[in-house]
């Protein structure tokens, strides 16, 4: 498996290459400081999925090169990973193509998932993309991310946090990040209430 990390901060890269190499020890690391050697690397192997930064120096703005980068290489499954957690940001982002988009502040396992989700050809999409609660019936029913709506029908089931966890090989802690989240984005207190507000939107059956 050949990955293509894409950062201008060496030591990130480094740092990161050890982290993710203890969960994924099958990878074979590229490196890349700037989008004209993404191109360079790009061009000479065969990357089986990028992780580039956005804001790395380039000759053209970072949606510009993400087009180029699709255009030039269609089938290449490019992943976001990024300082910048905008909402308005990521979604530009996966308007462009791209198959996940991993904020540089998650912890190792939600990393970890966001690499296999997009290595098993999904998208991943970070808790940052719904923050707010949309206002337009058209979002309705895609407020919470994918993980999100697995723990949600977990918990509709009557599964603790640390039972969630073990389905899920998240750690209990993880598990209570995540139900906060789906808290705050669906408004609610509790688990029966965000259980019936999850069913009045369709979120679950």
């Amino acid at each position: 498996m050949q990955v293509l990390l894409a950062d201008d901060h060496a030591i990130f890269r480094e740092g990161l290459m050890l982290l993710i190499g203890t969960r994924f020890p099958q990878i074979e690391w590229y490196q890349a400081n700037n989008w004209h050697e993404v191109h360079q690397v790009l061009l000479r192997s065969p990357i089986t999925l990028a992780l580039v930064d956005l804001n790395m120096p380039g000759q053209m703005p970072w949606p510009d090169e993400i087009r180029r980068l699709s255009k030039q290489f269609p089938k290449l499954p490019i992943c976001i990973l990024s300082a910048t957690s905008d909402p308005e940001v990521i979604q530009s982002a996966f308007q462009l193509g791209i198959k996940g988009y991993i904020p540089k502040l998650v912890d190792i396992e939600e990393l970890q998932q966001a690499i296999s989700v997009v290595l098993s050809g999904r998208t991943y999409l970070p808790s940052q993309l719904w923050e707010t609660q949309p206002t337009t019936d058209n979002y309705d029913k895609a407020i919470l991310t994918q993980r999100q709506s697995t723990i949600m029908r977990l918990l509709a089931q009557g599964n603790s946090n640390k039972q969630i966890g073990t389905t899920l090989n998240l750690t209990e802690s993880t598990v209570k990040r995540h139900v906060y989240n789906i808290f705050q984005t669906l408004a609610v207190n509790n688990r029966v209430e965000a259980i019936r507000s999850a069913r009045q939107r369709g979120l679950i059956t």
